[in-house]
C-alpha cells in the first residue's frame, strides 16, 4: 500500500489511527485502522502488536497528523514512539483555528474549542458543503455542534457520554448497579424500563437522544445530522428513522479522520 499519511486521533479514553493516501481521494479509513486504550502505552508488547501495521508501512508514510485532547503525557508517549519508529517523518499537530477553507469558527474563544470537535466539524462539511448540519460525537463525552447555512460554527452542547453517565449512577448511588453500554440488556425503541437495569439504560439513552432532538427542534433549518464516536451506532439506530426529505441522518465513525484529511489536503494546496 502506498500510504502517505498517518492520522492519529488521541481521545479521552482511546487512541485511534489510520493510514491512507488522501491525494488519491482514498476515504477507506477502516482498511488500515487501529484502536487502543490510553491506559496502554504504545511501547507495551500488546500495543506493538496492534501498531505493527504502522511499522510495516513506515517507508511509505510521509506525514503524520496528531489530534490530541487527552493529557499531554499521552501525546508525549505517542510522539516518542513515532520518533523512534518513523524518525524521518514530520509530525503535524492539529489544533483548533479561526477558519478552515470556507468553515468559520464562531466560538467565543475559538482556540478553546476541542481539537477533535473542530476536526469533526471540518469533516462534516464533506457531507454538507452548503452548511446547516449538526455533528454529534458520542464518546467519553457527547458533543453536539451546529454549523449554520453560512458554514459558521455557532456553538454546541457538551454532556457526559453514555458510559460516563452509567458509571456516575453506579458509583455515586448505594443501590444502583454499575452498568455499561456493553451490558447485554436490550434497549428497544420507545420503551420505558421494566427493571432497574433497563430503566437506567433507557434513561441514559433518552437523555442523549433528548439533547439531540431539542437541538434539532430549536434549529429546524438543519439538513444533515452526522453521528460519530465510539457509541455512534447505538445513537444512530434510534435516529436513522428521522431521515426524510428535510433531514438526512448519516453514520460516520471516522468524521474526525475525514476532517484531518481535508485539513491536510487544504494545506497541500495553499
Amino acid at each position: 500500500m502506498k500510504s502517505t499519511l498517518l492520522l492519529i486521533d488521541i481521545g479521552n479514553t482511546r487512541t485511534k489511527w489510520c493510514l491512507l493516501n488522501p491525494l488519491l481521494n482514498d476515504w477507506d479509513f477502516e482498511k488500515f485502522y487501529g484502536v487502543m486504550s490510553n491506559s496502554e502505552s504504545p511501547f507495551s508488547q500488546v500495543s506493538n502488536n496492534a501498531l505493527q501495521a504502522i511499522i510495516d508501512e513506515r517507508e511509505h508514510i510521509q506525514q503524520i497528523i496528531i489530534c490530541n485532547v487527552a493529557q499531554d503525557s499521552v501525546g508525549h508517549l505517542w510522539r516518542q514512539w513515532l520518533m523512534m519508529h518513523l524518525p524521518q517523518t514530520s509530525i503535524n499537530e492539529f489544533t483548533s483555528s479561526l477558519t478552515f477553507s470556507t468553515v468559520e469558527n464562531h466560538y467565543q474563544a475559538p482556540y478553546d474549542l476541542g481539537n477533535d470537535r473542530w476536526a469533526a466539524i471540518i469533516g462534516g462539511s464533506y457531507f454538507a458543503p452548503q452548511g446547516n448540519y449538526l455533528v454529534v460525537s458520542s464518546g467519553t463525552a457527547t458533543t453536539i455542534d451546529y454549523i449554520n447555512e453560512e458554514l459558521a460554527f455557532e456553538g454546541g452542547l457538551i454532556l457526559p457520554g453514555i458510559n460516563l453517565m452509567l458509571h456516575a449512577l453506579g458509583s455515586k448511588t448505594a443501590l444502583l448497579p454499575n452498568l455499561s453500554y456493553q451490558s447485554p440488556q436490550v434497549m428497544p425503541n420507545n420503551s420505558l424500563g421494566h427493571s432497574t437495569d433497563s430503566a437506567i439504560l433507557q434513561g441514559v439513552l433518552y437523555s442523549q437522544l433528548g439533547a439531540i432532538q431539542l437541538t434539532l427542534d430549536l434549529n429546524p433549518q438543519i439538513r444533515f445530522l452526522i453521528v460519530s464516536g465510539g457509541n455512534a451506532s447505538l445513537l444512530y439506530q434510534h435516529l436513522e428513522a428521522k431521515t426524510n426529505q428535510n433531514l438526512k441522518v448519516i453514520l460516520d465513525p471516522f468524521v474526525v479522520f475525514r476532517g484531518l484529511s481535508l485539513w491536510f489536503k487544504d494545506r497541500q494546496q495553499s
